[in-house]
């Protein structure tokens, strides 16, 4: 399943436009990077009414998170949990016509399997939850 979902409307995830690197750094520490694009397709069948809820946006969702650093040696799975016991992370949100701040992010998996995220975003002066399923292999 490849779930991008903000409030109720899954705009999916579009694997090929997505990336994760986790590049071990001089530290010892692992800087993790994660840009997560919404499927073009779904969106554009989603914002087709207009009517439809999202049809002032011109392009799909995109999550972004950048500069998290986690300590290396974590086998597997890395159980991250929430991004506010991070600071160190450099930047974080959803772009969507706009920069949607994000907050109680909630990193609950990232293996070489799945990337698994929850939490809030502020878009358009609204604040939605948003939810983020996909597969890595």
């Amino acid at each position: 399943m490849r779930v991008f979902s903000i409030g109720d409307t899954n705009f999916e995830v579009d694997v090929a436009k997505s990336r994760i690197a986790l590049t071990p750094d001089a530290n010892g520490l692992l800087e993790i990077n994660i840009d997560i694009h919404g499927d073009d397709d779904v969106f554009m069948r989603l914002t087709e009414p207009e009517d439809a809820q999202w049809s002032w946006a011109l392009y799909p969702p995109a999550f972004f998170l950048h500069g998290l650093r986690i300590p290396q040696g974590q086998d597997g799975a890395l159980a991250i949990g929430m991004l506010d016991t991070h600071p160190e992370a450099e930047e974080s949100g959803i772009y969507m016509m706009e920069y949607g701040d994000v907050s109680a992010v909630n990193i609950i998996e990232l293996s070489a399997r799945r990337l698994l995220v929850s939490g809030m975003v502020d878009l358009c002066g609204e604040r939605l939850p948003f939810h983020i399923d996909m597969p890595r292999a």
